[in-house]
């Protein structure tokens, strides 16, 4: 048997009473309330995955590591951290990094993350994360004016903290730590035994209209352009009979990528895990995502839209009364537990 042990280690929220294992019989989640209460959030997102080889559900002296690995490191005041040594978890003898995307809110721990990790460890991104990121915080500026511009003509927006900048990955620093970067737009298998296999997605086509954007910004050859965030990638988790989706931010959109994921397999998608990035979507684009997911035709999906996803996009989900599909807000702190081989 194996276990797939998918910890929230950063989140925007902590919900210390939250208790959706009993309130809503979500029978693969634990929260321990003492940790939940210790812990910080912070807009960011990361987890944990341990995969253990188990000779039984009750039997944790059994257990034996077959991977360990991050996705996303939190955001820059390192809460994924604070709430990784709230719980006394190790980081030694992680082995692989995979990061979503290279904003500043999912991968804010990366360099204190790697100063744990003893061995060299894969960090998988894709090559976006050699540019550097443009946020617009003021609505007295139009990306539109900024586009075109050169990276000097907009220092005292910078300093006006108008604008916010990420810095590009520093490859000397990664390497310094250890870390054995791999930059892929193509789908990477970081793991298989059995029935399991873990995947992380290549670029993800962009073919809903409702779901593109054009409000993010980066250098590119010197000039800030706009950036459609090519790096938004998920892992896509298979077993013998289900698929489990993690997000990062979705940035690609929601239907987009479950359409790509279903050209991948043709198993069903039973959980769905990370940012939606629905904080901000306009009615339309909501009223088309639940269409989308009411035509899905699946016997039962639960959803849990965390970090970027916004509260009116879980309400709408609920408010639909979509057969088989629920949505829940969740912890800091929460653990999923999927077996496999049962």
């Amino acid at each position: 048997m194996i276990k797939i042990e998918i910890i929230l280690l950063a989140n925007n929220v902590v919900f210390p009473w939250q208790n959706l294992q009993n309130s809503e019989s979500l029978n693969y989640l634990e929260l321990n309330k003492l940790f939940a209460t210790q812990s910080i959030a912070e807009h960011g997102l990361g987890f944990l995955i341990n995969i253990w080889e188990v000779k039984g559900k009750e039997d944790s002296s059994n257990y034996k590591l077959l991977k360990k690995i991050i996705f996303d490191t939190g955001s820059t005041n390192l809460s994924f951290l604070h709430n990784l040594d709230v719980r006394g978890y190790p980081l030694y003898d992680v082995d692989t990094i995979v990061l979503s995307h290279w904003h500043y809110d999912h991968t804010g721990g990366l360099y204190k993350v790697l100063e744990r990790i003893e061995n060299q460890v894969d960090i998988i991104s894709h090559d976006y994360a050699n540019f550097e990121r443009i946020f617009n915080r003021t609505k007295e500026i139009q990306n539109q004016d900024l586009i075109g511009k050169k990276r000097k003509d907009i220092i005292p927006l910078l300093q006006s903290s108008k604008i916010v900048n990420q810095e590009p990955i520093n490859l000397e620093k990664i390497d310094y730590l250890n870390g054995n970067l791999i930059f892929s737009k193509e789908q990477i298998e970081i793991f298989k035994k059995d029935d399991l296999r873990i995947v992380i997605s290549g670029e993800i086509p962009r073919k809903n209209k409702e779901e593109d954007f054009n409000n993010f910004l980066f250098i590119h050859n010197g000039l800030i352009s706009l950036d459609k965030i090519w790096d938004d990638k998920c892992i896509i988790i298979e077993n013998s009979d289900k698929i489990i989706i993690l997000n990062g931010c979705c940035h690609s959109g929601i239907i987009n990528t479950l359409n790509y994921v279903k050209t991948l397999t043709n198993k069903p998608i039973s959980h769905i895990i990370g940012g939606f990035h629905m904080v901000s979507a306009i009615n339309d684009r909501i009223k088309k995502t639940i269409e989308f997911f009411n035509k899905l035709q699946i016997e039962k999906i639960d959803l849990f839209p965390i970090h970027c996803s916004g509260q009116s996009f879980i309400d709408a989900i609920e408010k639909a009364k979509i057969p088989g599909i629920r949505a829940f807000n969740i912890s800091v702190g929460t653990i999923f537990n999927f077996f496999t081989n049962i």
